[in-house]
């Protein structure tokens, strides 16, 4: 059985950032949902290709603005975010492979 490639938070962050330098770059996430309005949290749910996108104002929140991750699906151009701590997988160019996120050692 292959073992799962682990990347911290803060790295997947990092190098999901720098992608917005390298042109026509994007990467894969995969995280959990958690909708405050609904009601409606644990779904995952998978985008193939995104960009960061620029963070919201602060009164835009409900909670701290560094708890979330700002990013676009390029397939749809719709701008979404989510709780940086339900990130569970990114995939980085070129081969898109799926790194499990893992919060707790950062």
């Amino acid at each position: 059985m292959e073992s799962q490639k682990i990347i911290s938070g803060i790295e997947a962050i990092r190098r999901a950032r720098n992608l917005k330098y390298v042109p026509g770059a994007a990467f894969t996430l995969i995280h959990l949902t958690c909708n405050f309005n609904t009601g409606k949290c644990g779904e995952t749910v998978k985008y193939e290709r995104c960009r960061v996108r620029p963070a919201l104002k602060e009164d835009t929140f409900q909670l701290d603005s560094d708890m979330y991750f700002t990013y676009e699906d390029l397939d749809t151009g719709v701008p979404k975010m989510c709780f940086k701590k339900l990130m569970r997988y990114i995939g980085f160019p070129p081969d898109y492979e799926l790194l499990k996120i893992n919060w707790y050692n950062d």
